[in-house]
């Protein structure tokens, strides 16, 4: 009964992540996410309880999904700029391989839909990422900026990447983006 229970949900979510990626939060029904996912309104609401609930819920498998894929060959031990250029070009792989999750996570990482306690939980999952600007901050091997500063610059210009690369006529070889990646890391080294 239990692996029922689970697949429903994960149809549910996976409908959620297709129709919304495509049709935004406001241009996609529940009666839609419901029919997409092959059950019924009602069953929607016995996993989450409004449609805000869903989207939260939804955010954290997709950073959940996310933070595995990116953490799972790093390591403390590594430099520095090694680890930094690794979890960044992982970053764009990932989205490269997973563009709606890549376009649900541009709509709702910055939405006010989006709780602060989902918000946390987010962060939360990326701490190695943060303990490793962190220690380079530390080892002032990044310029004298405030850490939301350095932040923004690097995964913005990593989202830009994964844009470019997903949506563009012309896709970057793979050396060409070994070296956007590599920019990402001059721009923020001291």
């Amino acid at each position: 009964m239990q692996e029922k229970i689970q697949d429903k949900k994960a149809a549910l979510l996976q409908a959620t992540l297709e129709l919304i990626s495509e049709q935004g939060f406001h241009g996609t029904p529940m009666s839609q996410i419901a029919q997409k996912a092959n059950i019924g309104v009602g069953t929607i609401y016995r996993y989450f309880p409004s449609k805000e609930d869903l989207i939260n819920g939804l955010y954290i498998q997709v950073k959940s999904r996310l933070a595995q894929f990116v953490f799972k060959n790093y390591s403390e031990n590594m430099p520095v700029r090694k680890s930094f250029i690794m979890l960044l070009r992982t970053i764009i792989d990932y989205f490269i391989e997973n563009p709606m999750e890549f376009l649900f996570m541009e709509q709702y990482a910055n939405s006010p839909l989006i709780t602060v306690a989902t918000r946390q939980e987010g962060l939360r999952m990326f701490e190695p990422a943060n303990k490793l600007f962190i220690r380079a901050k530390e080892e002032t091997l990044l310029k004298d900026l405030p850490m939301e500063m350095i932040n923004t610059l690097a995964f913005g210009a990593t989202k830009a990447l994964a844009n470019l690369y997903i949506f563009s006529e012309v896709k970057p070889d793979s050396a060409t983006l070994e070296e956007g990646v590599e920019a990402i890391w001059d721009a923020i080294k001291r």
